[in-house]
């Protein structure tokens, strides 16, 4: 353990015992999601039978200090809308999947899953939509968001470049942890999730941008550069998708008609050159330092193979799927079809790299029909809170934060699966929550608390926790 640990956790109890004081819930919701990325596992954990990280004791630090809100009157309970009925759909029909089918032969728990990757992040979802959400909170967590998206940029960049020495935490550059090294992983160890938090924080910053104002436009601008560098340095081709399509979704917004169909098509074009000039450049592209570039190409040339065998599985169990994380008990068997004369058992070892078809696979027609259904109610109302011009500017800005989160999540999830990358599912659920609350009341956001209200309220809770 490294002897900075205790003196991080030293200071860290005295910022928990300020936010519990003084904080509210979003923000709280917030620094479990920036903990979580940047202080995770790999950079603290107590193992044991169930692992013990920073992240996680915050997590029920959250839970706790929802309920003394609660008490207290400061959330806002709100009606169950059919989104969250499809959410409470998913979450029950995944936690049964995961019991179905029984051991998987690799040893990883299905349960252990379902809880880190759908329960968990449903909580958050949970608290997130019924939190009192003011306009100064909303600017709290978008300031957040484009405060980690900057980090990330830079973090990637040093990556990239080799300025090892100036990254921090140093596990992110540890030779040891060999999958992805040579790419900007970031604290996720991850280029994907590293790069849908970048996505989901260059939404946020390119909102901020579009005030009025010099100072905030060079400041904002300058961020957006950041991130967007911190974007290309991931070297995956999903995630470089992610931005251009949010950056060109917000461009076309504001462009007037006759631009946008010439830019559109102008777009197609161009790209459909540039993949016709530079296929080669792009399948080959080295970016691992432990990974050739002909290994890249052959990774592409994995998927057309395990969507084989994701039809295949899901013609003998169409509705109910094979069990939630339960894809290599019953992926085997699939890979000596001979049908197709395609060599897929190269591709046994090998997770769905597609969130439709490993949800598909795992839960059938109806787990995959809820995650849907979801992911397009949640980016209508994200769409609908940003295109409405009469509420809160705060407001109509976590709409395209809602939007640039589903545009990363599925720019990358179609060609990974990041429903297993950690902390994904976590900004997806907590950003969808603030979405759904403000979505249920209109776009209509409380109003900041006065000064004089603060000692009173801050007296009640700090009595009523003790």
């Amino acid at each position: 353990m490294s002897p900075l640990v205790p003196l991080f956790s030293l200071a860290a109890a005295v910022w928990l015992v300020h936010l519990l004081r003084h904080g509210t819930v979003p923000l709280f919701g917030l620094v479990v999601l920036v903990a979580g990325t940047v202080f995770g596992p790999s950079f603290f954990a107590i193992d044991g039978p169930f692992q013990i990280s920073l992240d996680r004791v915050l997590w029920v630090c959250l839970i706790a200090f929802f309920i003394v809100q609660r008490r207290l009157g400061e959330t806002d309970p709100k009606r169950f809308s059919r989104a969250d009925w499809l959410l409470l759909a998913l979450v029950a029909v995944t936690a049964v999947s995961s019991q179905r089918s029984g051991t998987v032969p690799d040893g990883s728990s299905p349960l252990a899953r379902w809880i880190f990757y759908i329960f968990l992040p449903a909580g958050m979802y949970a608290i997130a939509r019924s939190a009192t959400l003011r306009s100064s909170d909303l600017r709290l967590v978008s300031s957040g968001l484009i405060g980690l998206g900057v980090y990330l940029g830079i973090v990637a960049v040093l990556e990239t470049s080799g300025a090892h020495a100036l990254v921090f935490p140093r596990y992110i550059v540890d030779p040891e942890i060999w999958e992805f090294l040579g790419r900007a992983r970031g604290p996720l160890l991850n280029p994907t999730g590293n790069g849908i938090v970048l996505t989901v924080a260059l939404g946020a910053a390119v909102m901020r941008w579009l005030e009025p104002g010099r100072i905030g436009k060079l400041g904002y601008g300058a961020a957006v550069l950041v991130i967007l560098a911190g974007c290309g340095a991931t070297l995956t081709r999903c995630v470089w998708l992610g931005a251009i399509l949010l950056l060109g979704l917000i461009a076309l917004h504001y462009a007037p008609r006759w631009l946008r169909v010439w830019s559109l098509a102008a777009t197609v074009l161009v790209a459909g050159g540039m993949g016709m000039l530079y296929k080669d450049q792009l399948l080959r592209i080295k970016r691992d330092e432990h990974l050739s570039a002909s290994a890249a190409e052959e990774s592409i040339q994995l998927r057309p193979l395990l969507a084989v065998i994701a039809w295949e599985m899901f013609q003998d169990r169409p509705l109910l799927g094979h069990g939630y994380g339960h894809y290599f008990a019953h992926n085997q068997a699939y890979t000596q079809i001979r049908d197709w004369e395609l060599p897929l058992q190269t591709a046994g070892p090998y997770m769905q790299h597609n969130i439709f078809l490993s949800l598909l696979v795992d839960c059938g027609l109806i787990g995959l029909a809820l995650l849907v259904g979801l992911l397009a109610w949640w980016t209508a109302c994200g769409w609908s809170l940003y295109r409405n011009t009469t509420i809160d500017p705060e407001a109509r800005r976590l709409g395209m934060v809602m939007v640039a989160m589903t545009v990363g999540y599925l720019a990358s999830g179609m060609f990974q699966d990041v429903t297993v990358i950690p902390m994904v599912h976590m900004y997806l659920m907590f950003i969808a929550g603030l979405t759904m609350g403000v979505h249920s009341r209109g776009g209509v956001v409380a109003k900041s608390a006065s000064a004089a209200e603060l000692p009173e309220r801050r007296t009640q809770s700090l009595a009523l926790s003790t």
